[in-house]
């Protein structure tokens, strides 16, 4: 792939998006993504070929919320989810229809956010350009169906400071296995790097390098693994120049490889790949 890839050993009542929905011709071809644009639509894109992204629908059956403000696949389900503005969850179908099967209960704080499922741990990470950080649990049975308030996410600095510009987050080994590890990283459009966020419960960021571009306020972040060969390939959609972007970001150095344009009419500030596309 022309993403950069690494490994990392250590570290609904309508059928959601799952790989099912994507067609053999796309997966042939190379990994299909899956954004939310700037208008709230969905649309389908090869990684390789951002410009011809079409669009799936616009968003609708929100209940409570007037938007989302990210999106993610949960290995646990396959299924594609949601993250309203006012802490609505839902998971979203191939057209674009929203239903909602959980709710944060710490209201949100922040105008740009990073959502990603831990899945080892089975529970959703929201992030925001505030510092905040928030661990849910949306259908554990063995723990409380609430949400967490984590450490606010601090740079490294002396003294320390909040991290005011972390608007994507992502897992690595994303899969079921009980012996593989996972790692969070963050993408800081504020410092216009890559950081490791560890531990993920007390926010602490440790930057792995410069993205190398000057990014918009508002970017997506979304770690493809591939449990054939142990790799994770990172892609963001930047802003920059007034147009987003898609990246392949290397997780280690922080370095973001341009992989081409969204179409004017489709400006993805999020992205999720469907998990076990190769």
């Amino acid at each position: 792939m022309a993403a950069s890839a690494v490994v990392l050993a250590a570290s609904c009542a309508a059928p959601a998006l799952a790989l099912s929905d994507v067609p053999a011709s796309a997966r042939s071809g190379g990994l299909t993504a899956i954004g939310l644009t700037s208008d709230q639509r969905l649309v389908e894109f090869d990684v390789d070929k951002p410009a011809r992204a079409w669009s799936m629908g616009k968003i609708s059956g929100l209940a409570g919320d007037s938007r989302l403000v990210g999106i993610d696949f949960r290995v646990q389900n396959g299924k594609l989810y949601g993250v309203g503005d006012r802490g609505g969850i839902y998971t979203l179908d191939a057209r674009a229809k929203a239903w909602k099967v959980s709710q944060l209960t710490a209201a949100l704080s922040g105008t740009a956010f990073g959502v990603d499922f831990n899945p080892a741990a089975n529970r959703l990470r929201v992030v925001s350009d505030t510092g905040q950080n928030l661990r849910h649990n949306i259908d554990d049975p063995a723990a409380p169906l609430t949400t967490t308030v984590d450490g606010t996410l601090t740079n490294p600095t002396t003294p320390p400071s909040t991290a005011r510009g972390v608007t994507g987050a992502a897992y690595t080994n994303n899969d079921l296995s009980t012996a593989t590890a996972t790692t969070l990283f963050d993408l800081d459009t504020m410092a216009d790097r890559i950081s490791l966020q560890s531990p993920a419960n007390a926010g602490t960021l440790a930057p792995t390098g410069n993205l190398g571009v000057d990014a918009a306020p508002d970017a997506g972040f979304d770690i493809y693994y591939n449990p054939a060969t142990g790799m994770n390939h990172g892609f963001a959609a930047i802003g920059t120049a007034g147009a987003y972007r898609l990246y392949g970001v290397n997780l280690l150095t922080g370095k973001a490889t341009d992989k081409g344009s969204f179409p004017k009419k489709y400006q993805v500030t999020d992205l999720a790949l469907p998990i076990n596309q190769q």
